[in-house]
């Protein structure tokens, strides 16, 4: 996996007077085949418009995981000057999520350690600045039917195993895998803000290989409202091919980011086969993109990675049946 290049843009009015107008550019280099032990490092700059510094840092990559067109990179800042900005930078965190859209034009996440915002390793939010100069190129694992960790698959085993009901997830009926050639109708609002995902197919974890998954995660921000003003919810369902239920719960969506054909939205559960599991953290990420992919998180152990609002991880899941939106 590799998420590599230089890029950068000028902040718009959303950032407020404070920082609307200001030149931001980014600069990663990030490699490896183990997402928790990658190599690699980043390095931003933020000015002012005159030319003079808000902020400058650059530290060594510590996590990566990269599928498709889309990675996520977190690191911790080890040299730093921020006239600027009256924080303490040295060993903060960053995480940074890379779109990489060809022709369509690339894209940047971040989170700020230093301005307080947690960060777990893997996990980044919607990359919602789309750059206006340079460029970013991103390869991903391959075949990434299974993601790491929480998801099972190549790799990120050192984020802590899952209890089996929450590995991967779908049906909630037996027998209510749909086919490869169903056709689901996927409609959002045309104002606002909207993810929409009717998806599943069968695990590719080893340990439930061939079992079948459904996922629906549906969430709306109306225009005005802000990430945590969302409506919506979600449903995961797992079988074994008999029809035994391994899991089926559902929630409510209580944070959306969007950024072009990505988008992050984190909730909790609300009913379960399992009561252990309400009031649990979950955490979602889709992508509208090549190939649709989703992916998820369970915050349901105590040895699980923090799940935070509007973070995940990067989307990993090909669907055999159904897609989705961002919007």
């Amino acid at each position: 996996m590799e998420v590599k290049g230089k890029a950068g843009g000028v902040l718009g009015k959303e950032w407020g007077p404070d920082f609307a107008g200001d030149p931001v550019s980014f600069e990663v280099n990030a490699q490896g085949n183990d997402p928790l032990h990658p190599t690699g490092t980043f390095h931003v700059v933020h000015s002012n418009p005159d030319g003079s510094l808000v902020a400058e840092f650059s530290g060594k990559v510590s996590s990566l995981y990269a599928v498709d067109e889309v990675g996520i990179v977190t690191g911790t800042i080890d040299r730093a000057d921020h006239p600027g900005v009256p924080l303490e930078f040295i060993g903060k965190q960053i995480a940074l999520t890379v779109y990489d859209g060809g022709s369509k034009g690339d894209r940047i996440g971040w989170v700020w350690g230093f301005f307080g915002a947690p960060v777990s390793r893997v996990q980044g939010t919607a990359p919602h600045f789309p750059v206006a100069w340079g460029n970013f190129r991103v390869h991903g694992a391959a075949a990434a039917q299974a993601g790491p960790g929480q998801g099972g698959g190549p790799g990120h085993r050192g984020l802590g195993r899952q209890p089996a009901l929450s590995r991967q997830s779908s049906p909630s009926a037996a027998g209510d895998s749909a086919p490869s050639s169903e056709r689901v109708d996927l409609t959002s609002d045309a104002t606002g803000t909207n993810v929409l995902a009717v998806l599943g197919g069968t695990s590719k974890t080893p340990d439930f290989s061939g079992d079948p998954l459904r996922f629906t995660v549906a969430a709306r921000i109306a225009p005005g409202d802000n990430a945590l003003q969302v409506k919506g919810g979600f449903h995961v369902t797992h079988h074994k091919p008999d029809g035994r239920v391994v899991a089926d719960f559902q929630g409510r969506i209580t944070c959306l980011a969007v950024g072009g054909p990505v988008g992050v939205a984190t909730g909790v559960v609300t009913q379960s086969v399992d009561p252990t599991l309400v009031g649990k953290p979950v955490s979602f990420s889709l992508k509208d993109g090549r190939t649709d992919r989703l992916g998820w998180l369970w915050g349901f152990t105590p040895t699980d990675e923090p799940i935070t609002d509007c973070q995940s991880i990067t989307p990993f899941y090909a669907p055999d049946w159904g897609g989705l939106l961002v919007r």
